[in-house]
């Protein structure tokens, strides 16, 4: 069992684990929530970050809000149907 399941994990490409992890973290991240951040902007005390920005669309576009989505980053949408297309293919 163990070994069929390791076979088929070498059988995913590596960068569709990573979109997907990425994904499942937004999924469960709280767009709203002040936050540890690694990006330079946020830390050098910009408030605009296009990153950030379209990380926080993609988590609320998954907690169903897409207005606030589509507001956040226009390309929010866009970027999740990419990530899952990679995915996928």
């Amino acid at each position: 069992m163990a070994r069929n399941i390791r076979n088929t994990l070498k059988r995913i490409p590596f960068e569709a684990i990573c979109w997907l992890s990425a994904l499942i973290c937004l999924g469960f991240a709280d767009a709203s929530a002040a936050h540890l951040t690694l990006c330079p902007l946020q830390n050098a005390g910009f408030s605009f970050c296009p990153g950030c920005g379209l990380g926080r669309s993609v988590s609320l576009l998954f907690e169903g809000d897409i207005v606030a989505s589509l507001l956040m980053h226009p390309l929010g949408i866009f970027a999740v149907i990419v990530l899952s297309l990679r995915i996928v293919d």
